[in-house]
């Protein structure tokens, strides 16, 4: 018994000890948190009208007297020539031949380029071409 009783006046003694304290610290805060929240009541009271006032005498009042109407925003204006068409040579791409001149002989150089043997493609390989030609030439009709 002896051990609890100890315990008891042990516990008794520190919470009468830290009451007091504790008691008058939550007194202060509330203190100090009910003047912060009253000047920052006060600190928007002002700041709002000042601010409003600020930004409604910018937006109603002419500026330097350059108002303009739809009218003069929205004008037609000329268009330039260089804006619609494209530039006869323009500097980023090869030259573009519209047509070229037909030869009137053309040597066996020339037409090895554009020759390619009959032997480099397998047998059927234009038959099979020629057919699905035709497949979708004939396919539509009824």
């Amino acid at each position: 018994m002896e051990l609890e009783e100890l315990a008891y006046n042990l516990k008794w003694f520190f919470s009468g000890l830290l009451d007091k304290p504790l008691a008058a610290l939550k007194k202060l805060w509330r203190k100090k948190i009910t003047r912060l929240a009253l000047f920052g009541v006060v600190v928007l009271l002002i700041a709002v009208p000042v601010v409003i006032a600020i930004t409604a005498k910018s937006i109603l009042s002419p500026r330097d007297n350059k108002t303009q109407t739809a009218d003069a925003v929205f004008k037609p204006s000329p268009i330039a020539p260089e804006d619609l068409f494209i530039p006869d040579k323009p500097d980023f791409l090869p030259p573009v031949m519209l047509e070229r001149e037909r030869k009137k002989v053309w040597t066996s150089e020339d037409a090895l380029e554009f020759w390619t043997p009959a032997s480099e493609f397998p047998d059927d390989f234009w038959q099979n071409k020629i057919s699905e030609s035709i497949d979708r030439i004939l396919e539509p009709l009824p």
